[in-house]
């Protein structure tokens, strides 16, 4: 019998370490679901849920608030993706009952980068800030308690000022680090490879920063669960960036470096900047160098215009008739301003 217990504690041990993920607790401003459970009911820490209302009311952690839309459109700016500035941001934490003596955790659904990358609030000076690994799916796989009543914030006053200035460097920053060949810099482009080469181009000008490297955005995340993978992998990952160096993430708006530079601040990395303002800024300015530069071609997009102008042409025609187009009108989800591409 005792044999058997320990045979079965070794497996249990053993399973445990298999599924481990790279979080432990609260490491580098990301968080597992025991932290966040032992915080829930904390008067010193708010939860902040940062999905859209209509997935908040369907169930949430418990205690948790919620802005009534998705949290990358409330603290950033839903066309261009900068964070809000500081008179902005302590309005807005300040509605969800953020004071600068609490702790804030941020959650979204499994593997939402653009909830993780929602660190405005460490940067403005919250006294601690975490995202929750996984999400809320992981929470509800654990087995941890989920509510569906809206919890109502009690509004406090937060003082924005810049705590964190080291999280962004800005664009003039950038452009200067490139144009002297800095040495001991490296770039992370975390987009798409076919962005990265500037066969995909949603930009001014399209192509990447001079000297950056591709590494994909979701490179450090489990498929299947949306966590961290364990510190194992994320090494091995990162093995060739050098750890004295000073590494910048960058992407089209900012949303897609969150989990690259919080797996880097896990492994140990201590200059690593996001650069906020992102591929939609650099592509836009004239005075920005880029490698595979390449121009928007609105040729391709003339033929589509000229169809959809065609289309409404012919369904004034019917509504004069007083004939009711085909199908409905759009929701009110449909209809919601939608995240410009992150």
């Amino acid at each position: 019998m005792t044999k058997h217990l320990v045979f079965r504690t070794i497996l249990s041990v053993a399973a445990t370490c298999t599924l481990a993920s790279a979080v432990t607790d609260f490491k580098a401003n990301v968080c597992d679901s025991a932290f966040v459970a032992s915080k829930a009911g904390d008067k010193d820490w708010v939860i902040i849920d940062g999905r859209p209302a209509d997935q908040y009311k369907e169930g949430h952690i418990p205690g948790a608030v919620n802005y009534g839309q998705a949290i990358v459109v409330t603290l950033k700016h839903p066309v261009d993706g900068k964070i809000v500035s500081a008179p902005v941001a302590a309005d807005l934490l300040g509605k969800m009952g953020v004071d600068n003596k609490k702790g804030v955790i941020v959650y979204g659904t499994r593997a939402d980068y653009h909830v993780a990358v929602e660190m405005s609030p460490w940067y403005y000076g919250v006294k601690e800030y975490c995202y929750l690994d996984g999400g809320f799916e992981t929470w509800k796989d654990l087995g941890k308690p989920v509510e569906t009543k809206v919890n109502e914030p009690r509004p406090a006053k937060f003082e924005a000022k810049i705590v964190h200035p080291e999280l962004y460097i800005s664009t003039n920053e950038l452009i200067q680090v490139v144009n002297s060949k800095k040495p001991n810099v490296t770039l992370i482009d975390v987009r798409s490879k076919a962005e990265f080469e500037g066969t995909e181009n949603t930009l001014v000008r399209g192509g990447r920063i001079p000297g950056a490297i591709h590494m994909a955005h979701d490179l450090p995340i489990n498929a299947k669960d949306g966590t961290f993978k364990s510190l194992e992998q994320l090494k091995a990952i990162y093995k060739d960036i050098p750890k004295n160096n000073e590494v910048i993430v960058y992407c089209h708006r900012g949303c897609r470096t969150s989990y690259t530079y919080s797996s880097l601040k896990m492994l140990g990395y201590s200059n690593v900047k996001i650069y906020e303002d992102g591929m939609v800024v650099w592509g836009a300015r004239a005075d920005t160098p880029i490698e595979e530069e390449h121009n928007v071609n609105l040729r391709a997009y003339k033929g589509q215009i000229d169809t959809l102008n065609k289309e409404v042409k012919e369904l004034k025609e019917l509504i004069k008739k007083g004939v009711q187009p085909a199908g409905a009108a759009p929701s009110a989800k449909e209809a919601a301003p939608q995240i410009q591409g992150c």
